[in-house]
């Protein structure tokens, strides 16, 4: 018995799907690698995106061109988002650093806090 094609086997969509499905993969690790985040579906279309204020992830999307509608503002808990410089008191303990300041850092703390970030969705049919 001679096999069949594949083809045949695959429901109606379901090729179309997959694309899909892989295109949305490649664009969540190249906003991944700008540091932004999809937030959508897998496969959603609007795609929604979340970044930093700071970063140039929008213009990259533009850049790229896709046309990107301002969908509001979130905030999200970034990890080593906060840095504080302490300097050393006489008695031992530490006391943060004024800006500006020209003492000596004693000690640098990262750690985990919640940022802004802006929202921006787009079509990528």
């Amino acid at each position: 018995m001679k096999p069949k094609d594949k083809a045949h086997y695959i429901p109606m969509g379901v090729a179309e799907k997959k694309s899909r499905l892989e295109r949305f993969a490649d664009l969540n690790r190249w906003v991944t690698a700008r540091g932004g985040w999809i937030v959508s579906l897998p496969g959603a279309d609007p795609v929604v995106v979340e970044c930093l204020p700071e970063m140039s992830l929008a213009s990259e999307l533009r850049d790229a061109g896709y046309e990107l509608t301002p969908a509001g503002e979130g905030e999200r808990i970034i990890p080593s988002r906060i840095v504080q410089k302490l300097a050393m008191r006489s008695d031992g303990t530490y006391e943060q650093l004024a800006a500006g300041s020209t003492r000596p850092v004693a000690l640098t703390a990262i750690h985990s806090g919640i940022t802004a970030v802006l929202r921006y969705s787009f079509s990528v049919r």
